[in-house]
């Protein structure tokens, strides 16, 4: 973790999370661009909403202009000034690219850690050995695509800056949100503690509004940074899922509109044709999953104390071909029984569902599990628990304080206004490189929540229990089991510590109390 993690506890309420607001923000002003594509409004209107907020200057000689139908990869910043500092000081915290490619296997998202070692030479002279994220304080917006181009040998069409100060109205307007929270996040400043944002949100999946939003997206306290980016990642997951364009068909500028104020934006796409053009770039990729790519750290410490992030040119290597060359998660159900149909017509049969093979690194904690399970107390529907576990690991302890104890009964409300029975148990797979990891065990009284929609045509069956899969790439991030009474799922940890095959096993073992 880097030292200054914990550093500026007054002002890191509003940093961490920009990458999850400059994400959230690519997703609906893309929207919109394809909303206004397909013909339902004058796409002049959106250009206007997104000239609002200015154009960002001297970068024509660091961005490559793609032709139409062309893959573009975008640059998305995140901008803000920490307390104290003069007001022309600005900073940036968030780095990310995204890449649209239609013929890609998904949609990629690489955020580029704040505290990555580089060196770099400008007209000012030159800065041997410092964090990636001065650039934008040297040289803004041009010099830190430059680098980041050199960096990684990518090239960058498209860049926007975003100002934190929008994340707040963005989420008023998109609404409520369903998350599926991995463990408790609960501080309270007390006299002679530590003094950070405060935060009580219990696990399990469940719907987030406001101000409990932003709490849970700019978390930046006990994890690492690649931890909340990945749980910024999920969470820009699940909006994605729920957002649908045609609730905004009323009144379809309600988010560029907001949006389009807090953000700056190249010339290349504040005229009407260029949108267009983006638009159905949009659109042709809208089908396909969100991805993200990881830079493995190794974390120094240079000789004035600050820490960084170091990497390696195979590093380097990788994650640029990842990036550009995702590779392909199983297809969503529909597409996979279209193809089937197709095979058969053409002679073939579809391949039939298989068990999944034997894991390594698994123990069997039925005992556990029940007593644990029995702790939620009567519930309105089955119970289940696995008897299997990652070797070493349990579930987190039961606690009675004033933080609120695991596991937890709770009710969340669904879609219809109804109010649904779920539990969630939780079990602890950190390390000591892997900070803030936890898998979740969640029980559902609710046939169709929003984050078992479009599973993969990949199902399994195992211990005769039909399961449906979620992946994050070629990684399963979720294993569900659907029953007459109520939906039951393995969550992944947020940096996918368990593989696909204990992922399966797991879920395969699921028991129901007081049958085991």
């Amino acid at each position: 973790m880097a030292a200054d993690d914990h550093s500026f506890p007054g002002s890191g309420q509003g940093r961490t999370w920009l990458r999850f607001l400059a994400a959230a923000v690519l997703v609906i002003v893309l929207t919109a661009g394809a909303t206004a594509t397909a013909g339902l409004l004058n796409v002049q209107s959106f250009v206007d909403d997104l000239k609002a907020g200015g154009t960002i200057r001297g970068v024509d000689d660091v961005i490559e202009r793609a032709e139409v139908g062309e893959p573009r990869t975008i640059l998305l910043i995140g901008s803000d000034h920490r307390f104290g500092d003069p007001g022309d000081e600005a900073r940036s915290d968030t780095m990310m690219l995204i890449r649209i490619d239609p013929d890609a296997a998904a949609t990629t998202i690489l955020s580029i850690p704040r505290d990555l070692r580089v060196s770099f030479d400008t007209r000012r002279g030159s800065y041997t050995d410092v964090k990636i994220n001065d650039t934008y304080t040297v040289g803004g917006e041009a010099l830190t695509a430059k680098v980041i181009r050199r960096l990684l040998g990518i090239e960058i069409n498209h860049i926007a800056n975003v100002n934190f100060t929008g994340f707040r109205e963005a989420i008023d307007a998109i609404g409520c949100v369903y998350v599926d929270v991995d463990h408790r996040y609960y501080h309270v400043n007390v006299p002679g503690g530590e003094q950070y944002a405060e935060i009580d949100i219990e696990p399990g999946y469940q719907l987030m509004c406001g101000e409990r939003a932003l709490d849970y997206v700019r978390y930046r306290h006990f994890d690492s940074d690649f931890v909340r980016g990945a749980r910024q990642q999920e969470f820009l997951r699940q909006l994605r899922s729920q957002y649908d364009a045609r609730e905004f068909v009323d009144d379809p500028h309600k988010l560029t509109r907001v949006i389009g104020r807090r953000m700056q934006t190249d010339k290349g796409l504040q005229s009407v044709q260029a949108l267009i053009d983006f638009g159905k770039l949009v659109a042709f990729s809208a089908r396909n999953p969100i991805q993200q790519i990881a830079l493995r750290p190794i974390y120094t410490r240079g000789a004035n104390g600050a820490s960084f992030v170091e990497t390696t040119p195979e590093e380097i290597a990788r994650v640029r071909d990842e990036f550009l060359h995702p590779s392909a998660a199983p297809a969503p159900a529909a597409a996979a029984a279209r193809r089937a149909r197709g095979a058969r017509r053409g002679g073939r049969r579809a391949a039939p569902a298989t068990a999944a093979p034997p894991a390594d690194g698994l123990a069997d904690m039925a005992q556990t599990g029940k007593e644990y399970a029995i702790g939620l107390g009567p519930m309105r529907f089955p119970v289940y628990y696995p008897r299997l576990l990652p070797s070493g690991r349990t579930y987190m302890p039961v606690n009675t304080g004033a933080e609120g104890g695991y596991p937890i009964a709770y009710k969340t409300k669904a879609q219809d206004g109804k109010m649904r029975q779920a539990y969630r148990l939780v079990i602890d797979v950190s390390t000591g490189a892997h900070p803030g990891n936890y898998v979740g065990v969640q029980g559902l009284r609710w046939s169709d929540p929003p984050i078992l929609s479009n599973p993969s045509a990949d199902h399994r069956t195992v211990n005769g229990k039909k399961l449906d899969l979620y992946y994050d790439g070629t990684r399963l991030r979720l294993v569900a089991w659907r029953t007459s009474q109520g939906v039951y799922w393995i969550s992944n940890s947020l940096e996918r510590l368990l593989s696909n095959d204990q992922m399966l096993r797991m879920a395969g073992s699921l028991t129901r109390l007081g049958h085991g």
